[in-house]
C-alpha cells in the first residue's frame, strides 16, 4: 500500500515537528488522534484517503499484539518475549502464562522493538544491542540475538497511570480504620519508610500515601525509570516535581537539587543505596519522605538504611541509627501471598520507631487458614502530639485481635 521508505519518510517528518506527540501516541488514543490528523494534513498527497492513513499510523505507533493484551487485561503488568515465546505476567495472578491466541515469531517481535528504537532515536543493532526506552506508560528493554544465543528477547513492563489502591478497595487491603489512621499520618508529615518483597505492591501504596498530600504541600517524586505517571495520575490536584535519574544525575543529586526547591514532600520511589544518606539530611532540616526499600519486616529497616548509607559514606552509627529513630516515624511491611492460584497483595505490618531505640507495633495482620487476622496496638504520645500540632483531628485505634471473612483482592 505505502512503501517502507515512505512510512519513514513521514515518520521522521512528524518526528521533527513534534516529538513528544510521536512518544504519547504510542499509548495515548487522544494524542494518537491528533497525530492521525497531522498526518492526513501534510501528507495528503501520498495518503489520499483515510485507510492509508489509518495504515500508515499502525506502522508509525501501532505495537499490535501488545496493544491488544494490555487493552484486554486491565491487569497485565510484564510482557516478554524470550526468544520463542510471548509471556504474560498480571497482578492478580500467581504465575505468568503463554500468550496463544496467536503465534508470534521472533520478526513480529523485532518490528515492534525497532518501533521503541525509533520513536527514542537509538539504535538496535549488533553494534547496539541493548535497548532500553520508555513510552507512555511503557517500559521497554530489548536484548538483539547477536548476544543472545536462543533470539531475541524482549521485556516490557506496563506502568497504567492509575491509583490500584482506593479508598474503595482498600478494605481488601488493611481494616478501614487503617485508612484512617495513614491519613492521618500523612497529615501530621510523617517520615515513612515502606518495605517488601518483589511484587508486594511497595511503589502502589507509596502512590496511595501521595494521593492524601494538598495541593499546598509540594512534593518531589524522584525515581530511576518513568513508571510512577504522577503528573499524570493527579493531574491539578497536586503540586509535583517529577524527575527520573540518568547516567549522569543519581538520586542523590536529585535529593540535594530537591532542597532548593522548597519542597514539602521528598519522594524517592525506591531507595537502594546512599541515598539514604541524602534522605536522611533532608528528613533532618525538616522535611517530609515517603519511600520504599527492600526490607524483611520493619525492624530491620533501619539497619537496612544504615548499610545503605555505608556504601557512600563514613558514618558513626550510633548517633545516625539514634537519628532514625528519632525522625523516621514509621515503617510499614507489605506481603503478597497465593490464595487458590491470585496473588493477594496485604498490608503486614505498621510500626512506630521511638526516640530510645524501641519499635511500638502499630498494627500486625496475619493471613492464616484463609482468613486474615490482625492485631492492633497503639501509637505513641510523641506521634499524638505530632497530629495535633498539625491540626490532625484523629480518634485512635480500636484494641484486642481481630479475625476477618477472607478479602478480595487488590491489583497493582
Amino acid at each position: 500500500m505505502i512503501s517502507s521508505e515512505n512510512v519513514q519518510a513521514i515518520f521522521r517528518d512528524i518526528q521533527n515537528k513534534d516529538p513528544e506527540l510521536v512518544l504519547e501516541a504510542f499509548t495515548s488514543p487522544e494524542a494518537r488522534e491528533v497525530m492521525w490528523k497531522l498526518v492526513a494534513k501534510d501528507h495528503a498527497f501520498v495518503l489520499d484517503n483515510d485507510e492509508k492513513v489509518d495504515y500508515v499510523m499502525q506502522e508509525m505507533v501501532g505495537l499490535g499484539v501488545i496493544e491488544t493484551i494490555i487493552k484486554k487485561q486491565e491487569t497485565v503488568t510484564d510482557i516478554t518475549f524470550n526468544g520463542s515465546e510471548l509471556i504474560i505476567a498480571r497482578s492478580d495472578l500467581r504465575d505468568p502464562y503463554p500468550y496463544e491466541d496467536q503465534e508470534i515469531t521472533e520478526q513480529y517481535i523485532l518490528k515492534i522493538i525497532q518501533k521503541f528504537a525509533n520513536a527514542v532515536e537509538k539504535e538496535f543493532t549488533p553494534k547496539d544491542p541493548i535497548l532500553d526506552a520508555s513510552l507512555g506508560y511503557l517500559r521497554i528493554n530489548a536484548v538483539h540475538k547477536s548476544v543472545s544465543p536462543y533470539g531475541t528477547t524482549m521485556a516490557i513492563r506496563v506502568s497504567r497511570p492509575k491509583l490500584a489502591l482506593t479508598k474503595e478497595n482498600f478494605s481488601d487491603f488493611a481494616p478501614e480504620h487503617i485508612y484512617e489512621f495513614l491519613e492521618a499520618a500523612i497529615g501530621a508529615k510523617a517520615n515513612i519508610a515502606i518495605a517488601g518483597e518483589t511484587g508486594s505492591g511497595k511503589t502502589e501504596f507509596q502512590k496511595f500515601l501521595v494521593s492524601f498530600i494538598p495541593f499546598r504541600e509540594k512534593i518531589i517524586w524522584i525515581e530511576d525509570t518513568k513508571e510512577g505517571n504522577l503528573k499524570e495520575l493527579f493531574g491539578k490536584s497536586k503540586d509535583i516535581l517529577s524527575w527520573v535519574t540518568s547516567a549522569a544525575v543519581t538520586i542523590s543529586d536529585f535529593v540535594r537539587t530537591a532542597l532548593r526547591n522548597n519542597p514539602k514532600w521528598i519522594c524517592v520511589a525506591e531507595t537502594r543505596g546512599e541515598e539514604a544518606y541524602e534522605m536522611l539530611q533532608a528528613v533532618l532540616t525538616n522535611h517530609s519522605i515517603i519511600t520504599t526499600l527492600h526490607a524483611n519486616d520493619v525492624m530491620t529497616i533501619p539497619r537496612r538504611l544504615i548499610n545503605m548509607m555505608k556504601l557512600g559514606y563514613q558514618i558513626d552509627e550510633k548517633s545516625t541509627l539514634g537519628d532514625i529513630y528519632r525522625h523516621i516515624h514509621l515503617g510499614i511491611h507489605l506481603k503478597a501471598t497465593d490464595v487458590n492460584g491470585k496473588t493477594v497483595r496485604y498490608l503486614s505490618e505498621i510500626a512506630e520507631y521511638n526516640s530510645d531505640g524501641t519499635v511500638n507495633t502499630v498494627f500486625k495482620q496475619r493471613y492464616r487458614d484463609g482468613r486474615f487476622e490482625t492485631t492492633v496496638g497503639d501509637i505513641s504520645r510523641k506521634l499524638k502530639e505530632r497530629m495535633a500540632e498539625h491540626r490532625v483531628n484523629y480518634t485512635g485505634l480500636p484494641k484486642g485481635e481481630i479475625k476477618s471473612e477472607e478479602k478480595g483482592i487488590y491489583t497493582r
